[in-house]
């Protein structure tokens, strides 16, 4: 599969575009008092353009964070997609990565039913605003709930999938570790 179909930042785009935009216009109708959606368009377009293009904006990374050898960060992917614990975790200590994504899974849960929710409202609110617009604030707010919805359950499966791997990756290192302190000259047990 090419990498830039595996990037997730075309899926985070259109998400973005999905949540933000009826939002803005909804903003934008509620400033501006008798008029239209359409009215409004381009500027929000913009805005969330803008806003967009300032929170994608390239980083500097902090290479020392980076506790996952590159060469294991695809095993690590599959891991947590399938929740199998593969061979290349002999090899490097990932707990640390785990605990950061259980942390990223867990704050998604607790954010995105309030961040759906505001979301939702601000599109219904649109529909009593502007009743031209009705149907596409509510296409707007089903997308939103139906994509809140999605992003809900796969954080789920996804926590559950890490927290199963820092389970037996504990377990493993627990029963490695009498193998790798032992010296050349003692008997086995």
């Amino acid at each position: 599969m090419p990498s830039e179909l595996r990037t997730p930042l075309p899926w985070l785009l259109a998400a973005a575009s999905l949540l933000l935009l009826p939002c803005i216009l909804a903003l934008f109708l509620d400033l501006h008092p008798g008029t239209r959606y359409t009215d409004h368009l381009p500027t929000a377009i913009s805005v969330l353009i803008t806003g967009l293009a300032l929170m994608f904006s390239p980083r500097q990374r902090d290479t020392t964070k980076d506790r996952v050898p590159e060469e294991h960060k695809e095993s690590l992917a599959y891991a947590i997609r399938t929740g199998t614990l593969p061979i290349a975790s002999l090899f490097a200590d990932w707990r640390s990565e785990l605990a950061d994504r259980m942390t990223a899974y867990s704050s998604t849960l607790r954010i995105l039913p309030t961040a759906t929710a505001g979301a939702t409202a601000l599109d219904l609110y649109a529909v009593l605003t502007d009743p031209t617009g009705d149907l596409f604030f509510l296409v707007s707010a089903a997308a939103t709930l139906t994509f809140g919805l999605g992003i809900h359950v796969f954080a789920i499966v996804r926590l559950t999938n890490t927290r199963m791997l820092e389970d037996k990756l504990s377990r493993q290192i627990r029963l490695l570790e009498p193998t790798t302190s032992r010296t050349l000259g003692e008997p086995l047990d």
